[in-house]
């Protein structure tokens, strides 16, 4: 297993972990918000997990969307929640301004060249 930082210019915190020919490339900004109105005191995560159809053939067409729909709704389950990350300690202003981590990560089989993730 190879793992890499700062891989990503444009994000506050990126890493790259290879592990034989799969590469996992993670980017996260963070940007002030508003805090969702059941939760005004805590601050959130938002997930986007693009599976590359280089990574297999099974991601080509819908199934890279579905799985990455599904691992996206994962990590929700997993970091959204007061056991994983304290929420609260990302609330700037309750009710008013909170920090939203925006956490971008791309499968792929091979991560070669120019990285970017908008």
């Amino acid at each position: 297993m190879e793992v890499e930082t700062d891989m990503v210019s444009n994000t506050d915190g990126s890493a790259k972990v290879t592990l034989g020919h799969t590469a996992v490339l993670v980017g996260v900004k963070a940007e002030i918000g508003k805090p969702k109105p059941m939760i005004p005191n805590e601050g959130y995560l938002e997930f986007f997990v693009d599976c590359s159809a280089n990574a297999t053939p099974e991601f080509e067409g819908r199934g890279g969307e579905e799985l990455g729909t599904e691992l996206s709704n994962t990590l929700y389950k997993v970091f959204n929640n007061q056991h994983s990350l304290d929420l609260r300690s990302l609330c700037i202003s309750p009710g008013e301004h909170c920090w939203v981590l925006y956490v971008d990560v791309l499968v792929s089989s091979s991560l070669q060249g120019h990285l970017s993730i908008t």
